[in-house]
């Protein structure tokens, strides 16, 4: 993929038109995109969010694995059970 030609998708605040790129392993930008497990992510996240109020031309990139993030549910005695979902990546 050839990201010279990307562009946010919000109009750039002139004070901030210098491009940067945020390499981080995981990002928290939303719950369903479950790409993230705890402070790394959710900073990274709190970082994109900050960027995007004040419009800043800012890209986050990041690692989506196929498996790696999973959802704790409850067995019957209580103690947690990972269940995995393997994400699909042929669309990117």
């Amino acid at each position: 993929m050839d990201f010279k030609n990307f562009r946010v998708p919000y109009n750039i605040n002139p004070q901030y038109s210098t491009r940067t790129a945020y390499f981080s392993m995981e990002f928290a930008i939303e719950q369903v995109l479950k790409i993230y497990s705890g402070g790394l992510g959710f900073l990274a996240g709190s970082h994109m969010r900050s960027a995007y109020n004040l419009k800043q031309d800012l890209i986050g990139i990041g690692i989506l694995w196929k498996f790696g993030y999973y959802d704790q549910a409850r067995n019957h005695d209580q103690t947690l059970q990972p269940v995995w979902t393997k994400k699909c990546t042929a669309s990117l």
